[in-house]
Parts: C-alpha cells; sequence; structure tokens
C-alpha cells in the first residue's frame, strides 16, 4: 500500500510539474470536461434548449507569445427540446474541433475555428430516429477562455452549425411533421481543462 501511494504521489508531483502555463514552442495534451447548452437554428416556435454532458481531449502547441493551435476529439451530447411534448431529442456527436487561439494578456485567450461533428446516436421517446438527421456536421467555433499557471483552464465556447440537419421528414420532431427552414446545430460550452505539458 506504501509503495502504491508513493507511485501515486510521485505521479501527481509530475504532473503538476507539467502543468502550467504553456509558452513558446511548447506542446501539451489537455483533457476537459464541461456542460453543454444546445439547439437547433429555424425551429424557434417548436424547440428549447437542451442541457448534456462533453468530455474528451485537446492538443496545443504554442507557436509564439500570442499564438497557438488546438485540435481535439470531444463526446458531445446535443440535441433539443421540444415545446409541444416537453420532451428531448438527444444526439451525440464526435466532433473534431481545431482552433486557432490568441493569448491577450497572461493566460487569457479567444479563438476561432472550424469543428466536425460525426453523429453517433438520435434519439426521441426512447426510439432510434438518426434516420432523420444528416450524419455529419461542419460548424464555426468561437472561444473565450483563461488558462492558470496551475494547469487548469477554462474555456466558454460556441458552436454554430452550418449544415442542415434534418435529413427526413418526422412525426416525432413537429405536429406537422415538417420544419419552416434549415436547422442548424448550435452549442454553448463551458469546459475545464488540465494542461499538461510534454
Amino acid at each position: 500500500m506504501k509503495k502504491l501511494m508513493m507511485i501515486v504521489a510521485m505521479m501527481a508531483a509530475t504532473i503538476a510539474t507539467n502543468a502550467q502555463i504553456l509558452e513558446r514552442g511548447d506542446f501539451a495534451i489537455t483533457p476537459k470536461v464541461g456542460m453543454n447548452c444546445s439547439d437547433i437554428s429555424g425551429a424557434k416556435d417548436y424547440v428549447d434548449n437542451k442541457f448534456g454532458i462533453a468530455a474528451g481531449v485537446e492538443a496545443e502547441y504554442k507557436f509564439n507569445d500570442w499564438f497557438a493551435l488546438s485540435a481535439g476529439a470531444m463526446y458531445e451530447q446535443q440535441g433539443f427540446r421540444l415545446k409541444s411534448a416537453k420532451e428531448d431529442v438527444n444526439t451525440e456527436f464526435i466532433n473534431i474541433p481545431v482552433m486557432a487561439k490568441f493569448y491577450i494578456w497572461k493566460g487569457l485567450n479567444a479563438g476561432i475555428g472550424v469543428q466536425t461533428g460525426f453523429l453517433t446516436k438520435a434519439k426521441y421517446d426512447g426510439e432510434d430516429v438518426k434516420d432523420v438527421f444528416n450524419k455529419v456536421d461542419v460548424g464555426l467555433s468561437s472561444s473565450f477562455g483563461y488558462d492558470f499557471p496551475f494547469g487548469l483552464s477554462i474555456d466558454l465556447r460556441y458552436t454554430e452549425g452550418l449544415i442542415d440537419m434534418i435529413d427526413g421528414i418526422s412525426p416525432y420532431l413537429t405536429p406537422n411533421n415538417s420544419w419552416e427552414s434549415k436547422n442548424k446545430n448550435r452549442t454553448f460550452q463551458l469546459s475545464v481543462a488540465y494542461k499538461i505539458k510534454l
């Protein structure tokens, strides 16, 4: 037991030593978890926001004092809530964000980028409605965050989809079985992460 505790303590010390604000030429792996607030555009009379979790990892390389690139893979729960039925349409994606980050002051940063998402699941009232949705999504993302010197980071990100996600007509979605306009994913995400410099 003492040996195990010593190993855990050494691992924690190593991570703590390597977890810090990135400097020029540094590369880091960043596990992250967060909360999504999502809906779709073009159907405001029918839908409300719904909440879901987000978890994954990003990698970041800092080119100089003010610019970095990051890319990652995230599991995210998205979807929307139907006002009429008061039920959620639950969609799940594997999202691949690529962000250009600009460091404004110390750990304060803003970013812009693109995200490609792959639909893995869509359910409504326990039934599979995946055939109603496009299987691939592409969106534009913007972010605002802060990296603390002890490795912790917080990030607020908004992603606006560019693709109409409704690929079919379903009685599960609206009373008249149709949508009035393009329906694109919209997601606000608040996340916390821990940068581990390699």
